[in-house]
C-alpha cells in the first residue's frame, strides 16, 4: 500500500459570517493548518465573486498564518446532473463562479457534489456531469484550468443521488480526464459509511484503499471531511455526527486515521455545531485519536 505523510493538515468547515476573510480567523483561532468555505449563502443562487476588499484581506491573512490546505465546497443547489435544462445549465453556470471564486482567494480545492439523475439513469448521469463542468471550467477561465483541483465528494446514495458506489465517480473522472479536465476525490467518511462501505477496523480501511484504487486510484484522493455518523452502516442516510459518538465510533476512525494511505491525507470535520466549543472539541478528539496507537 503506498503511502502519504503522516503530518496531513487537519480542519474544520468555518463560517463566512461578516465577510470571507473572516473563515482565516476562525480556522486559526481552532488551530487549524486546513480549513474549508463557503463561497457564498449555498442555499442561494447568487453569482459573481466576493468584494475585492474581503478576496485581499482573505489572501493577506492566509499568508501571514499556517494555513496549509483550504478548500472551498460549491452550493447546495448545484445538480450537474439535472435532466431539467434549465436547471442544468444555471448548476453549470454556478459551478463556473465557484470556481472562479476559489481561484480569486486563492484555495486549493473546490468540492462539490454531483446531485442527482432523477430516474434517468447512471449513464445519462456521468455525460451530464462531464457536459457540465467542461461549460463551467470554460467559463471560469483561469478559475477551471490551472486554478484550484476540482474534488467530487461521495454522498450518502440515496435516492437517484450520484456518487454513492466509488465507481459512479470514477467514472466521471475518467471522462472529465478524456475532455483535458483534472478531477480528484473528496472522501467524506459519514458519506462513504452510510453508503455501505464498513469502517471498523484497519482491514475496512484497507477495503475501502482497494476500491477506491479500483475505481479510480488512490491517488485520487485529495482531502477528505471526517465525520462520524449518526446512521447505520448501509442506511443511506446523510446525517453526521461528533467525532467518536456515531456509528463509527472511535475505533473505526482511529483505524482511519492509522491506516498508511488515509492517514496523510488532510482533513476537515464537518460535525455538529451546537455550540461555540463543539469544533474544538471535535478536533482535540481527533488529535487524541491520531496520538493513540492500537
Amino acid at each position: 500500500m503506498r503511502r502519504r505523510s503522516t503530518e496531513a493538515p487537519l480542519g474544520v468547515h468555518v463560517s463566512i459570517a461578516g465577510g470571507v476573510h473572516r473563515a482565516v480567523e476562525r480556522a486559526e483561532g481552532l488551530g487549524c493548518d486546513a480549513f474549508q468555505l463557503f463561497g457564498r449563502n449555498p442555499r442561494a443562487w447568487t453569482f459573481g465573486e466576493p468584494p475585492q476588499e474581503e478576496i485581499a484581506a482573505f489572501r493577506e491573512a492566509r499568508a501571514r498564518g499556517g494555513l496549509r490546505v483550504a478548500a472551498l465546497h460549491t452550493s447546495y443547489l448545484i445538480n450537474l446532473c439535472s435532466p431539467e435544462q434549465t436547471f442544468f445549465e444555471r448548476s453549470a453556470r454556478l459551478l463556473a463562479s465557484e470556481l472562479g471564486t476559489a481561484a480569486a482567494l486563492g484555495c486549493e480545492f473546490v468540492v462539490t457534489h454531483l446531485g442527482s439523475h432523477k430516474g434517468a439513469g447512471v449513464d445519462f448521469a456521468v455525460g451530464r456531469c462531464v457536459e457540465a463542468v467542461r461549460r463551467a471550467v470554460d467559463a471560469a477561465g483561469d478559475g477551471g484550468a490551472g486554478g484550484p483541483l476540482l474534488l467530487v465528494e461521495n454522498t450518502a446514495g440515496s435516492g437517484t443521488q450520484m456518487g454513492g458506489p466509488l465507481r459512479e465517480i470514477g467514472r466521471v473522472i475518467e471522462e472529465l480526464e478524456r475532455v483535458g479536465v483534472e478531477a480528484g476525490l473528496c472522501l467524506d467518511t459519514c458519506h462513504a459509511w452510510a453508503a455501505g462501505y464498513p469502517l471498523k477496523t484497519g482491514e475496512d480501511a484497507e477495503r475501502l484503499a482497494g476500491e477506491i484504487e479500483a475505481a479510480m486510484g488512490l491517488e485520487r484522493v485529495a482531502l477528505a471531511h471526517l465525520n462520524d455518523s449518526k446512521g447505520e452502516l448501509g442506511s443511506r442516510l446523510d446525517r453526521h455526527e461528533h467525532i467518536g459518538r456515531g456509528a463509527i465510533g472511535e475505533e473505526g476512525l482511529r483505524a482511519f486515521l492509522e491506516h498508511p494511505f488515509f492517514g496523510g491525507v488532510p482533513l476537515v470535520l464537518e460535525t455538529p455545531k451546537k455550540d461555540e466549543d463543539d469544533d474544538r472539541r471535535n478536533l482535540e478528539t481527533v488529535r487524541e485519536l491520531r496520538g493513540r496507537r492500537s
